[in-house]
């Protein structure tokens, strides 16, 4: 059945919790905007690309049941991936392990109503934020040192 341990995670992280009347694709997007959310999912930096990190993290935080007794964790995960694939507004970009997606039919007063922000602000949030981002920016000051 369920992990204690795995449990406790959940318990620490049940505010992130979809509320009863959010889509797919905005719970989600709340995750991408939540920095404590990062360890689940993260923007990579590519439009508003993200990579799913920990997929039974956010399955759960998703679909939790509320008597965790029903599923095993493996079939709350499955549920979880079926949503995926139906979404509309999400699809998978065929990443090496599928683990990579895109928003694909938000509309722009969409995302403004949701988030307070046009679609350039927002991919210019995401690439912010992503860690690639920060690899990259940290590479390119290490070699400016290295040629002074």
């Amino acid at each position: 059945m369920y992990d204690r341990s795995w449990f406790e995670f959940y318990v620490s992280k049940c505010h992130l919790r979809r509320s009863s009347y959010e889509w797919l694709w905005s719970f989600v997007f709340r995750l991408l905007m939540n920095p404590e959310a990062c360890s689940i999912v993260t923007f990579i930096g590519d439009g508003l690309r993200f990579r799913i990190i920990d997929i039974k993290a956010l399955a759960f935080l998703y679909y939790y049941p509320n008597d965790r007794d029903i599923f095993t964790d493996q079939e709350v995960v499955n549920i979880f991936k079926r949503a995926l694939c139906r979404s509309q507004a999400i699809c998978n970009c065929w990443a090496l392990q599928n683990d990579v997606y895109d928003f694909t039919t938000l509309r722009d007063n969409e995302m403004m109503n949701y988030t307070g922000m046009d679609m350039e602000q927002l991919q210019n949030y995401a690439y912010c934020v992503s860690p690639q981002t920060k690899l990259y920016n940290d590479f390119s000051d290490s070699e400016t040192l290295i040629q002074l």
